[in-house]
This record gives C-alpha cells, structure tokens and sequence, in this order.
C-alpha cells in the first residue's frame, strides 16, 4: 500500500515552491505508507511537476522505494497483483517493480493495465512522449482523487477539506492520459462499458472544464440479460420454505449442484485470502520498524460476527501460522448502553464459535469503544478530511465507524496487525441489502436481477476508494476478497435464485446472501449462518 501524489503546475513554480504545495498533503500521503517517503520532480517547457509516494511494505523481498525514475518515466503506484504477472517473480520483486518493468516495455499501457488482477490507482509519466498516465481498478478499490486550483492540476490519494484546492474522486471508467505538450486530456475506457460511463465521463469534464476525447471506441455493455428462471431452476428453493435454518441448509448442501457451487466458491475464496496475506514481510506493525522477528498479529478481520467476515476469519485461519494471533476488530459507540451493541452481541457469539471450530488458534477480540467526545472530536479534527470530498451523512457515519474500527485500540492495547480483511462487496454480489428484498416482492426475480445488477455496476462510485482512504490512515492495508475478480467473476456468473432469496417464504437471517450463508453452514459456522445484517449507522446515529 502506498500514498501516491502528483502536482502539475502550469505556473511555472519552481521545484521549491511545489515542494512547499507537497506539504500540505504530505501528512495523510505518510500515513498510508509510513515504512519509506520519496519525492522527485521534474521540469518541462509547459509546466513543473512533482511526484510523491509513501510505502507501506507487503509485497517482495525488499522494500521497492517510490517513486520508480529512469531516464524515460516516473511511476507511483498504490496497489497489489494478484494475477497478469508470474507468482515467481512477484515475490522475488514485488508488485510495483515488475508492473513498472511491464509499462515501459510496452506501447499500449492501458492493455497492460487491462491485464493485471487487484486493486490499484497509478501516476505514470513519459518523458519522451510528455504524457501522464493515470486511473483506478475497475472497481475502484483504491482512492484517487483529482483537484484543481487554477492552473494547477492535482492527483492524490487524500486531500484535506478547506485547502486552496477543489477536489473529486477520478471515476473508474478507465485509464486517463494527459499529453503534457498540448494539454489534451484522453481517456481508454474499459472493455465492457459501465452504465454510468456517460454521466460520470461529463462530470469530470464539467469539473475540469476540459473537453475529454475518448481515445477508443466503447464496447457494449457486459451481457447481463435477465433469464426468467423455469419451475425446475426453482423447485430446490421451493423444497426450503417454512422450514426452520438448519433443515433448510441441510436440504440445499444435498442438492449436488448446490454443493457443487458451494465448494467452488470456497475454493475461490481461500485462493483469494492466500493471495492477499501470504506474501508479506513476517514483521508485524511495531517490530517491521527494527526488522525484528515476531510471533505477533499480522492479520486482523474487521469483524461484526456476521457472516461476511465470519467466513473470511475461519477461512483465512488456513494460511496463517498457528503462532500469531488474529485480530478480530470490533467496534462500539453507545456508551449509554455499556457498549453491548447487536454487533458486540453477534461479535462476541461468534466468536465462541471460531474458537470451538479452530480451539488452536488465539482468536484476539478487540472490543474497540468509542466515547461519545473522542468521536466528536475525530471526526471534526481528522475523520472529515479522510472522508472528502464525499460529505453526506452516510458517508460520515460509516466512515466514523470505520476508522474508529481499523484503528484497532482497545485501551491501551492497539492491534500491530499490517493487513486487515473486510467484507465489503459481499452484499452486493450476493444479494444482502433491504431493497433487494423489497425489489423480490415488488417484481420478483425480475426485479431482483434488476437491483442487484444496479447495485454492482455503482459499486465503483460509491464507498470502495473512501474506504481505502480512511482505512490506510492508520498505516494498514484494505484487502477485500469478496472483490477477488475470480471471486466476482463466478458469482456474476450465477443467476440471481442461485445465490440469493429474499423471500418471506424463508426467516430473515437465511435466504439474502443463501449461497454465502450456505458455505458457513458447511464450515461449520452454524450460528454465523443466520445472523441478520445489521449497519454500523445505527449506532453512530444513536450515540449522536
């Protein structure tokens, strides 16, 4: 995980001046990455640049020290591989190295990108060509922010509020170049056209005042027709309703292509939490300083009890040496009550579970409680800025919620874990939000498919580069397996009756997410396979 920035001055500030810019970002630029801080810069005919990365070290042998300069480019990078490059020699260099390497070797960046599987937002400068490339995934994983001032051009993983500069989140619709000679802005869309491609294309064009030429031509969108489903694709869900949770699950792993889609997506999660965890240095947050080796928690799971995080935490158990702790992070606000909120209950109950699943491991629950005056106090001082340029009550109280929970104190007691797992995603490919229950009864499958595919093709403008910002201020990298694009792509893949069914016909608790709650049950997580979502709103609301 890095902190990447760049400044593009027009004004022809000199490398001083832009070094004194670089500062009033410099702060939340080093949290992200507080193992190593680089900044060059670079002078052109037409304008003065600057390039800044911080570095939190997960990938490789050795730390790669950004930014990456040769005689041809600069890079910074803010991302993980998980795919598109050899697993050999990604853990001989690391990510950002080779993708480097992959670039320049390349004339066609945006299909070298187009290649690469995980998270990312990179700045890349050709220096014989003068143009500056940048983007986010195509799920928007990781935070880039684009700000402008006059005649300056800012490109930033986190920006503070109230500064000389305006800001919004750089829409992952594809990968950006601005021809430094000309000051034409160009943008390769994706493959698949993403339904709000047209409208998030005009706001940045509107924000920037710029006329954008798309540089290729658009695809269509991804084929995601509806298919009415026959009484025979339904007949298993039929055999389910009325019953209670244990018959149901009983009934759907005895189905053998239900069992069949449940190992599947097992199997793919497992890879993806291997992928995400078991490459990085075996130092945990305070000893990775000395290089001292440690037995202490390099893994932490943001953790409600509920299912999505439940299954991540038992399955991540696989690929981590029985020695170290895991951490499960669980926050509470409502200190009227003593802090004995629904997701302290369901934390604490499920975590009796993992214990009687896996007695061998050390499964440390932080019980994380927030005053009501530290909240106040936060979320004025440093909690908005992570949250800008979003500013609506929601994003507020999640993102109160998730700094509170991804800083990991207890008291005295902080987490020293580098990673932490968190199941965002879940509810949007598998069907666990409200409306899709309202959409079922209102339209039935129709209106299903429907919702859940409006839910997904907005996932990428909506919470994913917020949540990176706010939790990488505490120096510890967001991994979302659920995102994993094998993980996305199969359960795309299936229809809508084969992953969810929200229907009354079955409690709540069991048929939103049912193939989810499935693979609990089958993992033994017999209790986590029934809990109701609930929202971390609630008590942020409630302790205002």
């Amino acid at each position: 995980m890095c902190g990447i920035i760049c400044i593009v001055s027009h004004i022809h500030d000199t490398s001083v001046d832009l070094l004194n810019k670089f500062h009033i970002f410099k702060k939340y630029i080093s949290n992200r990455g507080p193992d190593y801080l680089g900044i060059r810069s670079h002078s052109l005919e037409t304008c003065n640049l600057l390039f800044a990365a911080s570095v939190l070290w997960l990938q490789g042998k050795s730390m790669a020290e950004q930014p990456f300069e040769d005689d041809k480019s600069v890079f910074v990078y803010n991302g993980d591989i998980f795919g598109g490059i050899p697993d050999n020699l990604r853990e001989e260099d690391g990510d950002t190295k080779l993708l480097f390497k992959m670039i320049q070797n390349s004339n066609n960046i945006p299909i070298v990108l187009s290649k690469i599987q995980g998270p990312y937002a990179f700045i890349y400068f050709d220096k014989i060509e003068l143009k500056l490339y940048f983007g986010r995934d195509i799920f928007g994983r990781r935070s880039l922010l684009i700000g402008k001032n006059h005649d300056e051009l800012v490109l930033t993983s986190v920006a503070k509020r109230s500064l000389e500069y305006e800001f919004i989140e750089l829409p992952s619709i594809g990968t950006f170049c601005l021809d430094l000679k000309t000051n034409q802005l160009y943008i390769f869309p994706w493959k698949y056209r993403n339904k709000n491609f047209e409208s998030k294309l005009f706001e940045i064009k509107t924000f920037l005042n710029k006329e954008i030429i798309i540089a290729k031509e658009l695809s269509s969108e991804e084929n995601n027709k509806y298919l009415t489903p026959s009484i025979e694709q339904l007949c298993l869900l039929g055999e389910i309703k009325n019953l209670e949770s244990k018959k149901v699950f009983e009934i759907l792993l005895n189905n053998s292509d239900w069992l069949s889609n449940v190992i599947k997506l097992k199997s793919l999660l497992e890879e993806a939490i291997k992928n995400r965890i078991a490459t990085q240095p075996k130092y945990c947050k305070n000893c990775i300083k000395k290089r001292q080796n440690c037995n202490h928690s390099l893994i932490g799971v943001l953790f409600s009890g509920g299912i999505d995080c439940a299954v991540l935490a038992l399955l991540a158990d696989k690929f981590i040496d029985n020695a170290r702790p895991i951490d499960l992070l669980n926050v509470a606000f409502d200190e009227v009550k003593s802090y004995q909120t629904p997701d302290r209950l369901t934390g604490l109950q499920t975590l009796e579970e993992l214990r009687k699943i896996r007695p061998y491991r050390e499964w440390k629950f932080l019980e994380i409680n927030v005053t009501q005056k530290e909240l106040d106090e936060q979320r004025k001082q440093h909690i908005a800025d992570l949250i800008y340029p979003l500013k609506t009550i929601l994003d507020d109280s999640l993102g109160c919620a998730l700094w509170f929970a991804s800083r990991g104190k207890q008291e005295s007691i902080i987490s020293p874990c580098r990673v932490l797992l968190v199941g965002m995603g879940a509810d949007e490919l598998f069907g666990g939000y409200t409306r899709h229950r309202a959409a079922f009864k209102k339209q039935s499958w129709l209106g299903l498919h429907n919702a859940l595919n409006e839910d997904w093709q907005n996932l990428s403008h909506r919470n994913l580069g917020r949540d990176d910002r706010i939790i990488s201020d505490h120096g510890r990298q967001l991994r979302t397996p659920y995102l994993d694009e094998n993980v996305v792509e199969f359960v795309q893949g299936l229809n809508s009756w084969e992953k969810t069914y929200p229907s009354n016909d079955v409690p709540k608790g069991i048929g939103e997410k049912i193939l989810l709650r499935s693979l609990a049950y089958y993992i033994g997580l017999k209790k986590a396979s029934t809990w109701e979502k609930k929202s971390f709103t609630i008590w942020i609301k409630n302790s205002k």
